[in-house]
């Protein structure tokens, strides 16, 4: 698979990325803004993060522009540096979620997240000349520290919300956030007692990848939130733009169940007002966003593309299959730990237990992505066949296809990350989305076995 994804750069470290390709990147970043522009940088806590980090700022003093270094900090700190001192764009040296022996490219120009078009063009750059600079002179970089600033801006935020005096552990999985997050979430929530798990900055992570999204990752949490009696878990992923929760009796909340909670946590908000969800998600999520009179948007998978969506639409909320969470006071950005003091402060405003909470929510009966290898030039054929065998039913074609039957859906997209069509089925009922599942094979005699067998490995069907 390329380095070059839909909307960021990811690769293995060493190998596939080098200090070469982060110095042009930074010219080429550099070359889109005008001499002098301030450009703020940063990045994780892998290995290879420093050194690429020192090209990249290379690359875009050689451009000219004023480069803010402000060293090893979490993705959305990084961009709250960005709107704080008003510079015309950022980049973060991070592979987020991914392995150690990983790192990547993440960045914004002006209030835009990369495109498609603007990936292809670092691959330009770093596979052929570097862009005419014009004369522009070669600058110095310098380092500034907004930590202090941001931990401000939200305990200002959240100044006014209700009281709770119980305990919350918190789980950075070794990455970036870890020796802050429960620091600053004691300060912005002084009557809590905030606990953590896996608190120290850990460039192999703890020897695995750190994803918040993977259930079988949260299972320390889990048992720690249950062990203490804690209210709540709370877990991070590696580049801290991502957020997991933990319920009181050590239930991992599905991000359909946390998206249901922070939209409740807006409802006096959200009227009259755009969500934006990933079409991943559960159809109990727009019917939420629904309830509450608001005006459900469904986008492709992907942060960039939420991100984008809510900034054209102005919406108060958007969230993505993955755990993250956007919000229009970040200027319709991410982050993971104002997630987490928005749903402590629904918490404390409810007085009710998180397990209580989850209980309102509507089941969701819904397979995981179900990866089904199929060679690249019969991808498309896949897709449009599915398409023409349920073509009198209600159709999405926004990211690849969502079919919705009477007694469920499903979604099929080509995977950005592996060479597969991944499948997502949704049903009433547990016995009702098994029977859709058998359904949907049978007419599908080409890939149905093939498919079928998926299922029953992933669900355990006997």
């Amino acid at each position: 698979m390329s380095i070059y994804k839909r909307n960021e750069i990811c690769g293995v470290a060493g190998t596939e990325l080098t200090r070469e390709h982060y110095r042009r990147w930074g010219v080429a970043l550099g070359e889109q803004a005008p001499a002098g522009s301030k450009f703020v940088v940063g990045g994780d806590v892998r290995h290879s993060t420093p050194g690429f980090l020192l090209a990249l700022a290379d690359g875009l003093c050689e451009a000219g522009l004023d480069v803010v270094i402000v060293g090893t900090l979490p993705t959305p700190l990084i961009h709250y540096a960005r709107r704080r001192l008003a510079a015309d764009g950022c980049a973060i040296v991070t592979a987020s979620h991914c392995p150690p022996q990983f790192n990547g490219l993440k960045w914004m120009i002006g209030d835009h997240p990369p495109t498609e078009k603007d990936v292809r063009m670092m691959k330009r750059v770093a596979e052929g000349r570097l862009p005419k600079l014009n004369g522009r002179g070669r600058t110095k970089p310098r380092s500034v520290d907004v930590t202090f600033d941001y931990v401000a801006w939200l305990q200002e935020r959240w100044m006014d919300a209700p009281i709770m005096r119980r305990s919350i552990v918190v789980d950075p999985m070794y990455g970036v956030w870890a020796c802050r997050a429960r620091r600053y979430l004691q300060a912005i929530f002084p009557h809590c007692v905030f606990s953590a798990i896996h608190d120290e900055p850990d460039a192999s992570f703890g020897g695995r990848p750190p994803d918040c999204s993977s259930g079988d990752a949260l299972a320390d949490l889990a048992e720690a939130v249950y062990r203490q009696r804690a209210l709540l878990g709370i877990a991070f992923d590696g580049d801290g733009d991502c957020v997991a929760f933990v319920d009181d009796e050590g239930v991992a909340l599905l991000p359909d169940e946390a998206t249901w909670l922070l939209l409740r946590s807006l409802e006096h908000q959200m009227e009259g007002k755009p969500f934006v969800y990933d079409v991943r998600f559960s159809q109990c999520v727009p019917e939420a966003a629904r309830n509450l009179g608001a005006q459900p948007l469904p986008e492709r998978c992907g942060p960039a593309f939420i991100h984008r969506r809510m900034r054209k639409s102005g919406a108060m909320f958007g969230a993505e299959a993955s755990g993250h969470y956007f919000f229009h006071d970040l200027a319709g950005g991410d982050d993971g730990l104002f997630a987490a003091c928005a749903m402590i402060a629904y918490l404390a405003a409810s007085g009710k237990p998180l397990s209580a909470l989850r209980r309102k929510i509507p089941k969701v009966c819904m397979t995981p992505e179900l990866p089904l290898r199929v060679k690249a030039r019969f991808r498309r054929d896949v897709v449009r066949m599915v398409c023409d065998r349920w073509s009198k039913y209600p159709t999405l074609k926004l990211d690849g296809v969502r079919i919705q039957f009477p007694n469920g859906g499903v979604l099929v997209r080509n995977s950005a990350a592996e060479p597969t069509i991944t499948f997502r089925f949704e049903g009433r009922d547990w016995n009702g989305l098994t029977e859709l599942v058998s359904n949907f094979c049978d007419a599908l005699p080409e890939i149905g076995d093939a498919l079928w067998a998926i299922y029953e490995e992933a669900m355990e069907v006997d």
